[in-house]
């Protein structure tokens, strides 16, 4: 399931709330990876790891 709700007006970022069912072994290694004690955080870095990685590739 993916929820989503933006929030923002003109000329402001827009966060965007997102939920999504992961194996539990899938997150206990992405915090183990990310060094991050939090699942939000540990999803979060991994999001933006993968986002610049994805510009470098261009």
């Amino acid at each position: 399931m993916v929820c989503l709700l933006a929030y923002g007006g003109i000329n402001e970022m827009k966060i965007v709330h997102v939920q999504s069912v992961l194996p539990q072994e899938d997150v206990i290694a992405l915090k183990a990876k990310s060094g991050e004690s939090s699942v939000k955080e540990a999803i979060s870095k991994a999001v933006y790891h993968y986002l610049k990685c994805d510009d470098e590739k261009e």
